[in-house]
């Protein structure tokens, strides 16, 4: 009975040991689900792993992960707990290959088991996610985005640069364009877009963007300079127009007044670079030698500046006032 028994016993643990090897170098089965089968580019492809690996490499099929050239240096992306995402920068049809792979004891020997399937990927961007003048001195100034595609650059009229101010001019600005693709074309005013190019934003631009799917859309931008005074008196003092670097809509006017002044009932003169600019102290108008402020308070104008080609285009200035007396 004794002998039976270690018999039945070491045939158990043989069956173990088989049956635990077989396990661990199981048959891969290459099963997968993606989310859809077009895209468009820079939209997410979502692959979800639902066979059996140890080990699962996903082949794109775009550059340098094709499958089929793998002998020829071209990789699989590893898959991480079962999940893999994806976003194409070019417009195709590509073959993605799953790769399933198993292994036995010290890898001596590997299995592996593949699916594929084919993506087609259409480039019709034809959004513009960031327009700039590329360069202000050493500023590059962005664009406000506006309903029905349309821009508004704002720009200083001037520029604090060391010890100095340096004029912008509307009539001779670099564009830069952020768009999602690189294969959409630009016009700007009928001609082809140029980045070395400058162009004249004092009248409105035509923005067409065409994708390379064909899908053409028009932008219209509108550049107007920030609103500031361009002449500011004070009982018969002209004031200075001090600038900051870091705020373009910002500026101060200094003025010293005679010792004695009463400045407590003073009807400023000014003048404004546009006809079209409208100056407020809170939301009440103000006019040039009629309007009566006290300057013993602190005192702040808005200035807005409205583009003539389009109301609805505006840009505002805050001009605090800086007295001292002589």
């Amino acid at each position: 009975m004794k002998t039976i028994i270690k018999i039945g016993l070491s045939l158990c643990i043989s069956l173990f040991f088989i049956s635990c090897e077989d396990d661990s170098f199981a048959v891969p089965t290459a099963s997968v689900t993606v989310n859809q089968q077009e895209f468009a580019i820079n939209e997410t492809m979502v692959i979800h792993f639902t066979g059996i690996a140890q080990q699962v490499s996903i082949y794109t099929g775009d550059d340098m992960h094709n499958y089929d050239l793998r002998a020829e240096s071209n990789t699989g992306f590893v898959v991480n707990k079962g999940l893999f995402t994806y976003s194409y920068r070019a417009s195709g049809q590509y073959k993605v290959v799953c790769v399933a792979s198993t292994y036995s004891d010290n890898a001596a020997e590997t299995r592996q088991d593949t699916c594929s399937f084919v993506v087609t990927v259409t480039d019709d961007v034809t959004e513009i996610d960031k327009l700039s003048c590329s360069q202000v001195v050493y500023d590059e100034v962005f664009a406000d985005k506006y309903p029905n595609d349309e821009w508004l650059m704002v720009l200083p009229r001037k520029v604090k640069y060391s010890t100095s101010s340096l004029a912008i001019s509307l009539s001779a600005q670099r564009l830069k364009f952020y768009i999602q693709s690189d294969s959409t074309e630009i016009l700007v005013d009928g001609n082809p877009y140029a980045s070395n190019t400058r162009y004249n934003l004092t009248n409105p631009v035509d923005i067409q963007v065409t994708s390379n799917y064909g899908t053409v859309r028009p932008y219209k931008l509108y550049t107007i300079y920030y609103p500031e005074f361009e002449t500011f008196t004070l009982a018969g003092v002209a004031g200075t127009v001090v600038r900051t670097e870091f705020d373009y809509s910002y500026f101060e006017v200094e003025l010293t007044l005679p010792q004695g002044t009463d400045a407590t009932n003073l009807s400023p003169e000014f003048t404004l670079f546009s006809t079209a600019d409208q100056v407020y102290i809170g939301d009440t108008e103000q006019q040039s030698g009629s309007s009566v402020v006290d300057f013993t308070q602190a005192v702040s104008y808005r200035i807005v500046s409205t583009s003539p080609d389009n109301p609805a285009m505006q840009a505002e200035s805050t001009v605090n006032i800086k007295l001292t007396y002589q």
